[in-house]
């Protein structure tokens, strides 16, 4: 429904708004309707499930996979009305706790499976994974209500006003969600439809490699959100710079970040394939490449996300899967896995692009920013860097000392960009931070 998205915005704006009622209104509205619509969803469905099971289910599995059926829905509901009050937190700031508890939660889960999997098996995994989830929607919701008094022991406060106020913004951020979901499935089709399975494959590993480590940055990223939705009813002629300087501490992190990627190449083809794959490295090169460039819109994005002009989000997601498909139908039968590699980078790139400059008309900001002045010499250090150990690595690539060579060359890498990095004023400006929120 999208509600879970947009109880960030609205926690966070209620808040700063000292207004501590309306924020747990908008938690217990979004938790209810949440709870109310899944609830009916499953029991208008799940008659159906069965059947479907069989698609993908041998006939001689179909009993146990009957047997879990009901808990993964049940850990399904418990897990969207929990992720409400996950939300809750991430909108009073505190993400440090979210994510404590989903650790804590991890942990409890790999412990249940070690006890309840040897006695019961697959229904035991599945029980336990109920339980995980039925334990992070408790103690999220008694962790959220320290930090909303308002909330009462249980959500039971349904706000009609509060619904349709978050009806918009859910919208458009499930629009979101739908096209992104969209994008990965169809890139993979195409991939096998020109580039055929082992294309498939290799594009399959490395965009998990680049995804997986993606997925830091976007995260510590997210926070701009909460803060933002807090300027827009405080001080709102402070959101371009809180943007400007998001935008400049991530562009100091993701060049050298998505540099080490593509330096690493070689060495984790030979650990994860046996030898240096020139498909592998060839897709894991355009994915460093095409997401590191596209997460520079990280802070663009989740500005809009924060202000709540979620309208060209939603736009740009659609115009990058449209893109991605007329790219991919074009580029595929020309290039095989190749063209369909290079049509979802570019497409990602392209759309990532627009985000940024949508944002800089916007609030009247010079093109010039896109690569901060404060940046140019650690731009210049790593293109350089980067580019001469690709070429040594590219000498040694089928050489039986690749990952020797590969790793002397990534500590010189690392070294000479460290020096560069430990030398800027930005890291002193990050050490700065995280001091002050250690004393909060």
């Amino acid at each position: 429904m999208g509600l879970t998205g947009s109880v960030v915005k609205f926690v966070a704006r209620y808040r700063a708004l000292n207004d501590d009622y309306r924020a747990g209104e908008v938690v217990q509205t979004a938790a209810i309707s949440i709870a109310l619509v899944l609830a009916l969803l499953a029991i208008a469905i799940y008659p159906l499930l069965g059947n479907l099971l069989k698609l993908s289910i041998p006939a001689k599995s179909m009993p146990l996979a009957l047997n879990i059926l009901p808990w993964a829905v049940f850990s399904l509901w418990l897990g969207s009305v929990g992720g409400v009050f996950q939300s809750g937190l991430d909108g009073c700031q505190r993400m440090d706790l979210r994510n404590i508890l989903m650790m804590i939660g991890n942990i409890l889960f790999f412990v249940a499976a070690i006890w309840l999997v040897p006695r019961y098996g697959l229904v035991g995994l599945a029980v336990g994974q109920a339980a995980q989830s039925l334990l992070l929607m408790v103690a999220g919701w008694l962790v959220l209500r320290r930090y909303l008094t308002a909330l009462p022991w249980l959500p039971v406060h349904w706000s009609k006003a509060k619904f349709k106020e978050m009806l918009s913004y859910a919208v458009n951020f499930q629009i979101n969600s739908i096209a992104i979901l969209f994008f990965d499935p169809i890139t993979k089709m195409l991939m096998s439809r020109f580039g055929g399975l082992s294309s498939a494959a290799y594009y399959e590993m490395a965009s998990q490699l680049v995804v997986k480590l993606r997925a830091l940055l976007i995260a510590a990223n997210q926070a701009i959100v909460p803060a933002v939705a807090e300027l827009q009813e405080t001080s709102a002629e402070k959101v371009c710079d809180l943007y400007l300087k998001s935008y400049r501490l991530l562009f100091f992190v993701v060049i050298p970040f998505y540099a080490t990627i593509l330096i690493v190449l070689p060495i984790v083809s030979v650990l994860w394939v046996g030898y240096s794959e020139h498909q592998f490295l060839l897709f894991g090169a355009l994915l460093a490449i095409g997401y590191g460039l596209s997460n520079l819109m990280g802070p663009s994005y989740f500005l809009n996300l924060g202000t709540g002009d979620l309208k060209w989000n939603s736009t740009v997601h659609v115009v990058m899967a449209i893109l991605n498909v007329l790219l991919g139908l074009i580029l595929g039968p020309l290039l095989g896995g190749l063209g369909v590699a290079l049509s979802a980078m570019i497409s990602m790139v392209f759309s990532s692009g627009l985000v940024i400059y949508i944002t800089h008309k916007k609030y009247n900001i010079p093109f010039r920013h896109i690569i901060p002045s404060e940046h140019f010499w650690l731009l210049i250090c790593v293109s350089c860097c980067t580019a001469l150990v690709m070429w040594i690595n590219a000498i040694n690539l089928f050489n039986q000392s690749i990952i020797v060579s590969g790793a002397i060359n990534l500590v010189l890498y690392l070294l000479i960009v460290g020096f560069v990095m430990w030398h800027h004023p930005y890291k002193s400006l990050m050490f700065d931070k995280i001091n002050a929120r250690r004393k909060i």
